[in-house]
């Protein structure tokens, strides 16, 4: 997801913050992912990503939030965005 941020034209930066793995519903496993990427489009923009196999199709999730230096993600907002990203998973 990462690699296909940087080509972009509009890309300045990326960085990765975070990755995770977690087992879902049935012990599917999910991937989670944290980076920020700075862009001439937008600025400076965080975002949570989520992405699991399911029936030979990939589900994705991306939440992206603006991470201006001039207003930080705060605590309370990382908690929610975390609590969407973590229930993302098949449902059975």
């Amino acid at each position: 997801m990462l690699k296909d941020a940087l080509p972009a034209e509009s890309t300045k930066d990326a960085e990765v913050i975070g990755v995770a793995e977690r087992s879902g519903k049935d012990g599917l496993q999910v991937y989670e992912f944290e980076y920020k990427v700075d862009s001439t489009r937008g600025g400076m923009k965080r975002i949570f990503s989520a992405v699991f196999v399911a029936s030979k199709k990939l589900y994705l999730l991306n939440i992206t939030h603006s991470d201006r230096p001039e207003s930080p993600l705060s605590p309370y907002t990382r908690l929610m965005l975390e609590q969407a990203l973590h229930s993302f998973d098949a449902t059975t």
